[in-house]
């Protein structure tokens, strides 16, 4: 039973309502509309509009939220909708966004619009999102927040707590104080929990802790997501090269980098590298797309070349050509399936140099259960089928080797890939499908050439 009190706190999304509502011109109704959801619910269907009606929803947005909107918009949609703004009012959003989502903004503008909207600013502003905007959007640097506050270590209790009554507004959620010396070099932390059981006189090197995780601000940020998964961190500090204190990374976003990186591996794996799922254009989709099909078709078509080799074998029994189909696929899910979990522990820093050994163990033991199940259940199904035990040994035999060989594959096509220094999530799917293809159907075709020359002569 749902709780009428969470249905009025959330009301039900209804965007064919908004659509009605500017279909008949009424403006008011449809602001009173907007009020009434979360801001992440407007920028999920802001997204999903043409071009046309997302200016008009976005205009009739409370200037209280427009700045949460606009920090949960695609990229693309946010780019083009804040550039249709005048730059003060860019300029206004801005300063209400986080430091790092207001860089990424403004990161997505003409530089000549860029450059207006930056002379709107205020001087510390206008500091800070430069030098944001000139980090690597791929870094540490790329991804941080100059939200943050920094003490010095012979500070006292109280002048922080009174630091932070002024700062609270523009430091946004707290979880760590940062402490430095006097030139700026990051030497501990602590947070606020220790901040308020501490006595008002107590100076701050009492109460530091030194920070035993920081990363430096060109770090990559697939990197820097390892380090928050495996140290299960909220913020992180960020340093330059000599040690000093630049901001923090905090776990949303690194939930949002976590987030991309995953929606780029999966396109990579499915063959749709640097294809966006948004994207309206049919051409650039096709674009795309169809260099990857055109690339496995090619490889398929070496398949063809080799079954007509085979074909005397065909004629000799017929029943060969009934589980081609079944070899072909089961081979080719075992593959992926395997350089899947490859290129995850990969990603998350679970597969190291050290642990390979451990890793390749541990997916042959799973290939040898695989290869005693399947190929003994089709055993079994083609016996009954074809009450010819002999075929039902070479299609078993059969499974069972590309069974291991779409293992080796899928295991060893990633670590080559990674050790190479090329990326494992774009080459390896093609090169399973199409291996696969090649050398399932030899390895089939192979085995009954050899039955049927030696064991079935009657054939």
């Amino acid at each position: 039973m749902i709780d009428s009190k969470l249905t009025d706190i959330h009301p039900t999304l209804d965007p064919d309502r908004w659509l009605e509502l500017v279909e008949i011109g009424n403006e008011a109704d449809l602001r009173n509309e907007l009020q009434q959801h979360h801001p992440a619910d407007i920028a999920l269907v802001l997204g999903q509009l043409p071009f046309d009606l997302q200016i008009q929803l976005f205009s009739l947005l409370d200037p209280k939220i427009v700045h949460e909107v606009v920090a949960l918009l695609d990229e693309r949609d946010q780019a083009r909708l804040i550039s249709q703004l005048p730059a003060r009012e860019i300029a206004g959003i801005a300063e209400r966004l986080d430091s790092d989502d207001a860089a990424d903004m403004l990161g997505g503008l003409k530089e000549e619009k860029t450059e207006e909207v930056l002379d709107h600013l205020t001087t510390e502003d206008r500091a800070e999102l430069s030098e944001l905007m000139a980090y690597d959007e791929e870094s540490a640097g790329g991804i941080m927040a100059k939200e943050a506050l920094a003490v010095r270590r012979d500070a006292r209790v109280q002048d922080v707590i009174d630091q932070l009554r002024h700062q609270t507004v523009e430091l946004g959620d707290i979880y760590y104080i940062y402490v430095t010396d006097h030139a700026g070099v990051l030497v501990g932390y602590f947070s606020l929990k220790s901040l308020v059981l501490a006595y008002p006189d107590q100076l701050i090197s009492e109460i530091t802790k030194p920070v035993h995780v920081k990363v430096n601000v060109n770090m990559d940020r697939e990197e820097v997501a390892g380090l928050f998964m495996k140290y299960d961190l909220a913020s992180v500090p960020v340093i330059d090269d000599a040690g000093r204190f630049l901001g923090r990374i905090t776990h949303d976003d690194i939930h949002d980098v976590i987030t991309d990186e995953i929606e780029e591996d999966i396109a990579h794996l499915t063959g749709q590298a640097e294809f966006d799922p948004g994207e309206r254009s049919l051409f650039r989709n096709l674009r795309h797309r169809l260099p990857w099909l055109l690339l496995g078709l090619v490889g398929s078509l070496f398949a063809a070349p080799v079954l007509s080799c085979f074909a005397p074998q065909f004629r000799r029994l017929t029943a060969l050509v009934f589980f081609l189909p079944l070899i072909g696929s089961l081979g080719g899910n075992i593959g992926i399936q395997t350089s899947s979990l490859t290129i995850r522990g990969l990603a998350t820093g679970e597969i190291r140099g050290y642990g390979i050994p451990r890793r390749m163990l541990r997916e042959f033991g799973v290939a040898f259960l695989i290869g005693v199940v399947c190929p003994g259940i089709l055993f079994l199904a083609a016996w009954l089928w074809q009450h010819d035990i002999g075929l039902a040994t070479v299609v078993a035999l059969s499974l069972m080797m590309v069974v291991f060989f779409a293992t080796t594959i899928g295991l060893t096509v990633p670590l080559v890939l990674k050790k190479i220094g090329l990326d494992p999530a774009l080459a390896t799917g093609p090169f399973i499908t199409a291996t696969n293809d090649i050398i399932g159907l030899l390895i089939y075709l192979g085995n009954a050439t050899i039955y049927l020359k030696y064991f079935c002569s009657g054939c």
